[in-house]
């Protein structure tokens, strides 16, 4: 059996599946497998995925969805058909260094834990730019990327873990429930994955008339579900909110930019209507402070602190509009 089993979902990616291959073709650590799951696209991506599965029968098992299920239900089934002791997720249009899966390996064989974080490099354009995790539990929780991360498989199993259903924000679930369970964890400071912006992702895509604050109402409806606040220590109950917070202000002031000054006022309004609802103590959260966030990225720290400061003294309001004449 192999040791790394690393699951790439596949769908409308021609253009960029073969170089994601290739990358993981020529890794330097050799005992994985790749578990290639077409989703049923509409382009020549499956052609392509046959081509590869049929040239490196050793390295790659060609699995096919009947039907078209979604990002996060395509994971899951790797999840479930992964053979490794660890599992990787590399999303098909992203590519890694050669290094990759043997540098995790080896800061898991350093110190066994159930996941170990690294950072990413952004590829846009060509351009790129390094991006580190931060040695915090914001590594599992705002830094919600499920690529860059080995998982021991058993763990995932253990406590079911999956992804949301939403064909928005898997990851934001994903992260959030592995939260929930306590796993051990390690971060390393590595960024040997390049995640390529495509400008025609679901991602890439998003803009305020995809109503992107509804995603993270409804991912959290789910994550709430599967973890009750009555289950989580305190501890964890504040960071649940604060990452939600840091979810939904992100998808005011960078999704919902330009959505023009009424339809802000509405999507505040659903914002905090369901923040107070969902958590009617959060304006206490202990967390929503400069120091008391340490680890967090300075701009998530910076942005979830004003804007709830301005809020306690109701001037919070001229930032949002300034976001929604831009």
């Amino acid at each position: 059996m192999p040791v790394i089993s690393v699951i790439v979902p596949v769908y409308n990616v021609e253009r960029y599946l073969g170089r994601c291959l290739d990358s993981l073709i020529v890794q330097n650590y050799q005992d994985f497998e790749i578990v290639l799951i077409d989703d049923q696209g509409t382009d020549g991506s499956s052609a392509i995925a046959q081509s590869y599965a049929t040239r490196y029968p050793h390295l790659i098992r060609y699995i096919v969805n009947s039907e078209n299920l979604g990002l996060g239900a395509t994971r899951d089934r790797g999840i479930a058909e992964a053979r490794g002791e660890y599992l990787m997720f590399v999303d098909s249009d992203d590519y890694v260094s050669s290094d990759y899966l043997g540098t995790y390996l080896t800061a898991m064989c350093e110190q066994p834990v159930d996941v170990v974080v690294g950072g990413y490099t952004r590829d846009v354009d060509g351009k790129l730019t390094p991006h580190f995790a931060a040695d915090s539990v914001w590594s599992l929780t705002t830094y919600t990327i499920a690529c860059a991360k080995l998982f021991r498989t058993a763990f995932l199993r253990e406590h079911d873990l999956h992804f949301s259903r939403s064909r928005c924000g898997e990851d934001i679930y994903f992260s959030s429930s592995l939260f929930c369970c306590s796993p051990s964890f390690r971060v390393i400071p590595y960024a040997g994955y390049h995640y390529f912006f495509n400008r025609a992702s679901i991602t890439g895509s998003l803009d305020h008339t995809k109503d992107h604050e509804v995603f993270v109402a409804r991912l959290f409806d789910e994550l709430l579900a599967d973890h009750p606040l009555e289950q989580l220590t305190v501890e964890q109950k504040w960071v649940v909110q604060y990452t939600y917070l840091a979810n939904m202000l992100n998808a005011l002031l960078v999704h919902n930019r330009g959505c023009g000054i009424r339809r802000m006022r509405e999507k505040r309004a659903f914002v905090f209507d369901d923040a107070l609802h969902r958590f009617p103590d959060i304006d206490r959260n202990p967390l929503i402070a400069l120091r008391a966030s340490r680890g967090q990225t300075l701009k998530i720290r910076l942005s979830v602190w004003l804007l709830m400061r301005l809020r306690r003294i109701h001037c919070d309001g001229i930032v949002y509009t300034l976001a929604a004449l831009m």
